[in-house]
């Protein structure tokens, strides 16, 4: 299409000039490098949002497919209200993205309309300066100056050079309206097709709508589980105490071992120090830990890797995000992650999510055994684990296994992971640091 543009631009070049001319030509080099850098815009915009629908797509089958084994359960349980609870979002995620799409397509649908009302403009002006043209030549006798032109000549080249100026001349007013109008023909393509990909994306919005609707079901499901999980009212605040219990140790256990990382680091740097006679470390902060260049080196590549890191598992769904949020089946009560729950399929393997070196293995009832890794000054902790495959001090590769996953046999063999990430002492969204 752009060589198609200077071919175009070629031809008006050996015309001559004039107001006209330079009218087209300036029009010309707007549609030139104005117009596709507009189209790529749209083009990356659309496979962006097209991208972001197959991956929630996915999310929605996988959490379809770990309900689907829960059916003949009559006994709810909570693990199910948080993937029904997922199911929902992503529903509705999926439904935003839809629409975002069709609104990009009603927006450029309108800007096409301009384009072509625009350029149908040009062409009638350009068809009324071309009758102007041809009644003015008539009646000055435009065909006889042609001639005594043609007849001036010198010489037989010269007379055929003057030939084919006029030929050139003649050529290019016939087919200025014809430019301008393929121009319009093939913009209206564009715009027909345009409307069948929103008209395609339209029903894909009703199909979603009535999917949605479909979610009302679901949510009375979650909402009957929920009034069972009610029933149960003191044996569900049972299990919350022992989660939050298991949590917080969890948490002490976390900072019990990274304050032993910073003290052995500082205990390092400064024998370091004592050895090559230099200046030990600053110590202004208790919690900064002195790194060595590799380990720096190790944080700044995990630092760079924020959104980029691989899931701890191969296949999951999100269950249960990071903060604080209230319990879906007891109102009032709050509950706080300090990392995201992913749900995954049983004999699902928990993998390492960047390289560094393992610094803690330990059991803690409710969590099964727990991996810490450290990644120079941020480390990573996994829980949920039934077999572990690594030991402390081992270094450990990205995506390598840390061994198999438990599942719970009183709860429909249910399977996550539970992930944090730590920068020293501070407790940071997972969510923000794996791949979207």
């Amino acid at each position: 299409m752009r060589s198609w543009n200077f071919k175009i631009i070629g031809r008006l070049l050996e015309v001559g000039s004039g107001i006209h001319f330079r009218t087209v030509l300036a029009w010309l080099i707007l549609f030139l490098f104005i117009a596709p850098v507009s189209a790529q815009t749209t083009k990356q915009k659309k496979e962006q949002l097209q991208q972001q629908m197959d991956k929630i797509q996915k999310e929605i089958k996988l959490i379809q497919e770990a309900l689907k084994k829960n059916e003949k359960t009559k006994e709810k349980s909570l693990t199910e209200i948080q993937t029904l609870q997922a199911k929902i979002k992503s529903r509705e995620k999926l439904i935003g993205n839809i629409s975002s799409q069709i609104g990009d397509l009603d927006e450029t649908i309108d800007a096409t309309q301009q384009e072509i009302d625009t350029k149908t403009a040009e062409v009638e002006k350009m068809k009324q300066h071309y009758a102007a043209m041809l009644r003015k030549s008539y009646e000055n006798g435009q065909l006889r100056s042609e001639m005594a032109f043609l007849l001036s000549a010198n010489s037989f080249y010269d007379a055929v050079r003057k030939y084919n100026y006029l030929v050139k001349v003649a050529d290019y007013r016939r087919n200025q309206a014809k430019v301008i109008q393929q121009h319009i023909a093939d913009l209206q393509s564009k715009k027909d097709t345009l409307e069948d990909t929103k008209h395609q994306k339209e029903n894909l919005l009703v199909r979603q709508t009535e999917q949605k609707k479909e979610l009302e079901t679901e949510k009375k499901e979650k909402d009957n589980a929920v009034a069972q999980l009610q029933d149960k009212e003191k044996k569900l605040r049972k299990q919350i105490e022992e989660k939050n219990k298991a949590a917080q140790q969890l948490n002490t256990r976390i900072q019990a071992i990274i304050e032993d990382e910073i003290r052995q680091a500082k205990k390092k740097a400064e024998e370091l120090a004592k050895k090559n006679n230099t200046a030990p470390p600053p110590t202004e902060k208790k919690e900064v830990m002195p790194l060595t260049p590799e380990e720096q080196a190790l944080s700044k590549d995990f630092t760079l890797n924020k959104g980029k890191l691989p899931w701890p598992v191969t296949k999951g769904v999100i269950i249960s995000s990071f903060g604080k949020h209230e319990h879906p089946a007891l109102k009032g009560v709050m509950i706080e992650n300090n990392g995201v729950d992913i749900r995954s399929e049983v004999g699902a393997d928990a993998r390492v999510v960047f390289e560094g070196e393992v610094v803690s293995v330990f059991f803690l009832p409710g969590l099964q055994n727990c991996v810490i890794v450290k990644h120079g000054e941020y480390f990573t902790v996994y829980s949920g684990i039934e077999s572990v495959n690594v030991k402390p001090n081992q270094k450990v590769n990205v995506k390598q296994s840390l061994g198999k996953l438990f599942s719970d046999k009183t709860d429909n063999n249910f399977t996550k992971v539970h992930i944090e990430v730590w920068k020293g002492k501070e407790k940071l969204d997972p969510q923000l640091w794996l791949a979207g």
